[in-house]
């Protein structure tokens, strides 16, 4: 069987030990165990899981996912595959099972592979909705900012890459680092140089592959700091399509200096969308939502996408932008 390599960051939140048995449960891959701890010491929470995990290493404590991330695969195995997962999602049993393949097809048609999948998405304690998501993958050689921020759906069913899904190689893992630098945008920003690199290629499958829990305690992406979301996206003004990077601070910056009643930064943002392109009418949507609570629209989000009537996947064993 394939060897896959999973680094699973963690600060020792109780979740960590449904993540790590449902790496340990999966079908069609030899499994290698990588738990990084944003901690000075191994967290009880960790040690309890003993033999379900093959290596633990600790940052010294506040070094952050992405330092985290890199931490663990430079602890994975060399020519293994390498897949991510955060402490508070979960696998399904067949999410290797239906990755790897896809990740091989691609690898022999002589490119480097990124794979992502479906999701099914719960609030934190709560069983997950039926309806998988996104509601359409990303499309063959369609780059990674254009796919996540053009025309955003409203809703979970909004178009995302999650890190929980990510399986790539080694040697890409390596050779593109994740950003220790950022506070948030992570996982979008590791997207976006990946796909820059040569021969690299980006396909999502149609399965549901993972649990992703929307709204954890503590979520850095739950807040609405626009400052810090605009810092992230001045380096890509010019690289972008003038409609992406429109789209993407109307969803986002501008949404959230809203929701942040911060009237500079509102100004701000609509000279930078002016300074491009309108931006779709799904985007200019999501921005006005910025004036309704976010927890609200979580809320309203998840009651309308639960159907009453399908009955949701039992489980098996720094979240919503």
């Amino acid at each position: 069987m394939p060897n896959v390599s999973v680094v699973i960051p963690t600060t020792g939140r109780p979740s960590i030990a449904d993540a790590v048995l449902s790496a340990r449960s999966q079908q069609g891959a030899s499994v290698h165990i990588v738990v990084v701890c944003d901690t000075p010491e191994v967290p009880q929470t960790v040690r309890d899981l003993g033999r379900h995990i093959d290596q633990v290493v600790c940052t010294g404590g506040g070094r952050r996912g992405s330092y985290a991330r890199n931490l663990g695969v430079s602890h994975a195995i060399p020519g293994s595959h390498v897949a991510f997962l955060d402490d508070d999602d979960t696998w399904l049993p067949t999410k290797l099972a239906a990755q790897v393949p896809a990740l091989e097809r691609v690898a022999a048609a002589g490119f480097r592979p990124v794979v992502s999948s479906r999701i099914l998405q719960r609030k934190d304690g709560a069983e997950p909705l039926a309806a998988p998501a996104p509601a359409e993958v990303i499309p063959d050689g369609m780059l990674p900012e254009d796919y996540l921020f053009r025309r955003r759906h409203l809703g979970i069913g909004r178009q995302s890459l999650p890190t929980s899904t990510l399986l790539t190689t080694y040697e890409l893992a390596t050779e593109c680092r994740w950003d220790e630098t950022l506070p948030r945008h992570q996982d979008w920003d590791w997207l976006v140089r990946v796909a820059r690199l040569p021969r690299v290629k980006i396909v999502q499958v149609e399965e549901a592959t993972a649990v992703y829990t929307v709204g954890s305690p503590g979520s850095i992406s739950a807040g609405a700091d626009w400052r810090t979301s605009w810092h992230w996206a001045r380096r890509w003004e010019g690289v972008w399509a003038p409609g992406t990077f429109s789209d993407f601070i109307a969803a986002q910056t501008l949404r959230y200096a809203l929701q942040a009643r911060d009237r500079e930064g509102v100004r701000e943002m609509v000279r930078a969308i002016r300074r491009n392109s309108p931006p779709s009418a799904r985007n200019a949507v999501l921005a006005a939502l910025g004036l309704v609570p976010r927890s609200t629209l979580e809320r309203v989000a998840m009651r309308k996408s639960k159907a009453p009537s399908s009955p949701t996947r039992p489980l098996e064993s720094e979240r919503p932008h």
